[in-house]
């Protein structure tokens, strides 16, 4: 049995192991032979007796202990004439005290991941969108469903805890200004385009549309499911980029922070420009464009990367610190020191955008070997140097 294996299951044991180590382990249940479940388990049944289990968490053991127990008992036929009843000890079969410690780690995982330290930050759980129209009247559109608010002659409308419907109640043009400070947001246009809005994002548009053209401006990312209409196109300003569609699903990249506008193909077709230059070039299904200084160019991006946030994932390959903390700021709206950050550090992590912050932030130390701490709001790099 590998060592490190071992040592994840001490973590699991006394309550510190984080998700990727909890992945892990039940990939290794699922996977391992009887021998090594035993030898596994005989460990545990051997710690589980002596070890110190953090005494937040003995309740809950014994609690799923018990419940087994009945589970088992009935299974058995406790109601025969002169059965006793089965009570499990730690050091029974192998199975039986898995089953105990598998359903006790992820009972003590998900207490933790719902207990937030004070010192800690929580994801965003409950999105808020704010409305501004060119007065500079601004509403707040709260999670609240079935729930309307009305700003001249628009109205918006809450479709669940995550969803607005933008409609027009007058004829006159209005120039509409949406944002969300730190959580994801999906708003429906009235031509029926479906746009969700990634953290400290912008979305800028004209309602109702022009009778010959739709144009929104985007800051921030946002993943659009743009409605067909063949006589009048739609076209997304992105900083420098413009994207110019008829009807498709793509993903756009405009946080000032990067430096660079990512546009990212999932269906149809999209013509892509950069203002002030004649460079133009069309995109299919697959294909991601970057903009930047240096005009437009394609790279290699996996679509599930791409569009990861969407399904509710951090998912960095080959990814800099500098953009990773960019977006752990955004989401946790947090400060982030970036003095000194080294810069040649490719990360791979992949990894739930639900879990608090320090959690976030061990999974990114063991990701990158350095040592990121949260104080005060701030997220800064621990100088670990003997010098």
């Amino acid at each position: 049995m590998a060592k490190k294996i071992e040592n994840i299951y001490k973590n699991y044991l006394d309550g510190s192991i984080n998700r990727v180590d909890l992945d892990r382990l039940l990939h290794y249940f699922e996977h391992a032979s009887d021998e090594e479940l035993e030898q596994l388990t005989s460990l545990a049944s051997i710690d589980i007796d002596q070890h110190q289990i953090d005494q937040p968490f003995a309740p809950h053991i014994a609690r799923i202990k018990e419940r087994l127990e009945d589970r088992l008992n009935q299974s058995d036929g406790l109601n025969q004439p002169n059965k006793q009843p089965l009570r499990l000890s730690y050091k029974q079969q192998w199975w039986a005290a898995a089953s105990i410690l598998l359903v006790a780690g992820l009972a003590t995982w998900f207490y933790l991941a719902q207990r937030v330290a004070p010192s800690d930050i929580a994801a965003p759980s409950a999105p808020t969108l704010y409305v501004k129209d060119k007065s500079g009247k601004e509403i707040a559109i709260l999670p609240k469903t079935d729930s309307a608010w009305q700003i001249g002659e628009i109205a918006f409308s809450r479709i669940d805890s995550q969803t607005v419907k933008v409609t027009a109640t007058g004829k006159t043009p209005s120039l509409q200004t949406i944002y969300t400070p730190n959580s994801d947001f999906r708003i429906i246009l009235e031509d029926g385009t479906k746009i969700t809005m990634n953290a400290a994002s912008t979305l800028t548009f004209q309602v109702p549309f022009d009778a010959a053209k739709r144009e929104v401006s985007l800051e921030g990312e946002g993943y659009f499911d743009v409605a067909h209409q063949a006589q009048r196109p739609f076209t997304v300003h992105a900083g420098a980029a413009n994207v110019e569609v008829l009807g498709t699903v793509f993903n756009v990249r405009n946080y000032a922070s990067d430096g660079q506008v990512t546009t990212s193909l999932l269906s149809g077709r999209i013509a892509l420009s950069k203002s002030g230059t004649a460079q133009r070039i069309v995109l299919h299904p697959g294909e991601t464009a970057i903009t930047d200084h240096n005009g437009i160019h394609q790279e290699q991006v996996a679509l599930k990367q791409a569009t990861a946030w969407t399904a509710g994932y951090f998912d960095y390959r080959d990814q800099s610190l500098r953009v990773i903390l960019a977006d752990l700021s955004r989401w946790y709206a947090v400060e982030v020191d970036t003095l000194p950050l080294p810069n040649d550090r490719s990360i791979y992590m992949k990894v739930r955008k639900n879990i608090p912050l320090q959690e976030m932030l061990s999974l990114l130390n063991e990701a990158s070997g350095l040592h990121f701490q949260l104080n005060n709001k701030k997220i800064s790099l621990k100088n670990t140097s003997k010098n």
